[in-house]
């Protein structure tokens, strides 16, 4: 690994990014000095604890602190080793043999230990999460020798896959097709974690459910009570290999609908949270931020992207006007001129503000899926490669600035309306009557989104004319929301036109994490309506679809590029990979919209958590944490403190030797 290119990413994954101005030390908020048990929030329930198989954030963020795989991140963004003490590669970097400790224990909800974690564990949950087509399959398919052909049947065979372990040696062994300089940085991803064989027999269908004695615990902290909408309730793990670094004993997360956008704000000033996010849309924002603008904070993550997206197949039409031509919304979302012309007429800086406040609204905005500096492509920037790709498919891309974030060069008016005017001609021709109507949910409760729908609203309707498109918003319960947004499972319950709901963080630590999930098969695609290759139901519509909007050919650049895997050919995959991202991007398909920053105030001390920019413990802040490592303080955060702790983070970093995953 180069970890100098990852510099940047390091610095602000998961991290705060600064105070908004000088701060004093005057104690004006409640303190809680009791530092062994924090506080904090959640916005979403977990519908699943089954970790081989589901891939969505709002799960993962819970059990990542329940269950441990082979290695971990540190506070410096290294990979260390958790389950694994060791490891050793072969010469063709194929052959990946790594020890496990020995002193890793499987707990149960009510501390009694269970059994040994052995090697074994991790044959047996890759088998299971193969046999349960996990919605994390798609990182391991291609890459263990013989998984790819035992999921589509053509060996049923499972001791044929790539995987072996030893327990009387203590060794678990992957064997690749092909080498994978980034391998190692897979394995933090919760479908290579292990599971005890004779728990996942007992349990049975239960095993995975939203109940405390569903799994079985090897990591830092065990479930202690779960109610939904209500409490997640974490305690320590006493067995725990690395308890030395487990600071935080006691975590108790209450839920946040959204409904109250003081909630937060006022259990801090009470002393009762160790945290809050604020929220910008709030009306009582402004007198918070001038009573506390000194200790206000942004936290967050760069290496995530939330964007916009079409549904090109939609099935669902639960929530939708009733006057709707649906037909002609189709054929709208399906023309190249009026997908662009959405994209142009975007005010980012307006949307993003409702989330994130004036000052930084437009900081966050991206134009990019992947983010411009994650890896540099020879001398240059990702972004800078990725400019003039986007420049040479249309002469028009030159007025966004695909080289860096933080600017609203994709709202441009002139241009959306020009795009418009060419959509309108092309539409009208095949029948289509205008308005087009484009619908989406929301979360009836949340006043920060409904209000970054409104300025949704408000830019594509003022540009366009309200009397050419119309973007419905249907208000609706969070959980009628997430049924048929975030937390569908086939692309058949996707109920909208047009939505902004989702973002992607990169799985490993290489530019393809972002698009594979877009290839012609990706996981990702039933966001787009079409069928995910867990669904098994592709279908001649999917393919006729896919055809049209130009995803085959932007399958055949991803593959074009994955056959670049030697280390000395780094600079040629990543260049061919910002001509895959480049087909997709002027596809329009999916609009980039921003990374991942919000306002805060915390009582943890900066820095002491663990950072990475990509696996499940990528986001670690206070929407999605990973609390190992963890340290709370009596005190509000100042801008001096964490500009010390900034500054040492650096240092640290440049002189930490990051483990060699091809040595």
């Amino acid at each position: 690994m180069n970890k100098k290119r990852f510099l940047l990413m390091l610095l602000t994954s998961a991290v705060l990014l600064g105070c908004l101005s000088g701060c004093n030390s005057k104690k004006d908020l409640s303190s809680n000095r009791n530092n062994e048990t924090l506080n904090s929030f959640y916005h979403t329930d977990p519908n699943s604890f089954d970790y081989l198989v589901t891939y969505l954030m709002t799960n993962s963020t819970h059990f990542n602190n329940f269950v441990e795989g082979l290695l971990g991140y540190d506070r410096n963004g290294n990979l260390r080793g958790a389950m694994a003490e060791s490891w050793k590669v072969s010469k063709d970097n194929r052959i990946y043999t790594y020890q496990i400790r020995k002193d890793a224990r499987w707990m149960q909800a009510d501390g009694s230990e269970y059994g040994e974690v052995k090697p074994s564990d991790w044959v047996i949950g890759l088998k299971y999460a193969a046999d349960s087509k996990s919605q994390m399959m798609y990182v391991a398919q291609n890459s263990i020798e013989g998984l790819n052909e035992y999921i589509k049947g053509e060996d049923k065979d499972f001791s044929h896959v790539g995987i072996k372990a030893d327990d009387k040696k203590g060794t678990l062994t992957y064997t690749l097709k092909e080498s994978e300089p980034y391998w190692n940085s897979k394995l933090v991803l919760s479908v290579f974690f292990p599971v005890n064989a004779r728990f996942l027999k007992v349990k049975g269908k239960s095993f995975g459910k939203l109940a405390a004695d569903s799994i079985l615990y090897n990591g830092p902290y065990v479930l202690a009570e779960y109610t939904s909408k209500s409490v997640i309730r974490m305690k320590a793990n006493d067995a725990y290999w690395d308890k030395k670094n487990v600071h935080v004993k006691n975590i108790n997360l209450t839920f946040d609908s959204g409904k109250d956008p003081s909630q937060q704000y006022r259990g801090l000033a009470k002393g009762e949270f160790s945290s809050a996010i604020l929220k910008p849309s709030d009306a009582a924002y402004k007198k918070i931020y001038k009573k506390n603008k000194s200790k206000i904070c942004y936290m967050g993550e760069k290496a995530g992207t939330y964007f916009a997206m079409f549904n090109f197949n939609r099935q669902s039409y639960n929530y939708t006007i009733s006057n709707k031509d649906k037909e002609g919304t189709h054929k709208a979302i399906m023309n190249l001129n009026f997908r662009k012309a959405i994209l142009f007429s975007l005010n980012l800086t307006n949307i993003n503000s409702q989330s994130l406040g004036e000052q930084a609204g437009a900081l966050s905005n991206r134009h990019s899926l992947i983010p411009p500096n994650f890896v540099s492509v020879g001398k240059k920037s990702y972004g800078a490669i990725l400019q003039k790709k986007m420049n040479a498919l249309d002469p028009n891309w030159k007025s966004v600035d695909f080289a860096k974030d933080g600017n609203n060069t994709s709202h441009n008016v002139k241009l959306a309306k020009q795009y418009f005017a060419k959509a309108k001609a092309e539409l009208s021709a095949k029948g289509v009557k205008f308005p087009i109507h484009l619908d989406t949910v929301e979360n009836e409760s949340d006043v920060t989104k409904l209000n970054t729908d409104k300025s949704f609203k408000q830019s594509i309707e003022n540009t366009l004319g309200s009397d050419n498109v119309v973007y419905d918003v249907h208000k609706i319960s969070k959980d009628k929301m997430l049924a048929v947004t975030y937390q569908a499972e086939t692309s058949k319950e996707k109920d909208y036109d047009f939505a902004y709901y989702t973002g992607w963080n990169p799985d490993f630590s290489d530019p393809i994490s972002y698009l594979e999930v877009y290839g012609q098969h990706g996981s990702e695609l039933k966001n787009f309506g079409l069928s995910a290759p867990t669904e098994n139901t592709y279908t001649d519509i999917d393919g006729e679809i896919i055809k049209s909007i130009g995803l085959d050919k932007f399958d055949e650049l991803l593959s074009k590029a994955e056959e670049i895997r030697a280390v000395d050919k780094q600079t040629d995959r990543y260049e061919a990979l910002t001509e895959a991202e480049a087909y997709l991007l002027n596809s329009a398909c999916i609009i980039p919209t921003k990374y991942d920053i919000f306002p805060c105030m915390l009582k943890i001390k900066p820095f002491s958590w663990s950072s990475s920019s990509t696996g499940i413990g990528s986001f670690a802040n206070l929407r999605y944490p990973e609390w190992k490592y963890v340290e709370l303080q009596d005190d509000i955060v100042t801008a001096e403190q964490y500009k010390k702790a900034q500054q040492n983070f650096a240092k640290n970093f440049a002189k930490s030797k990051v483990l060699d995953e091809v040595k």
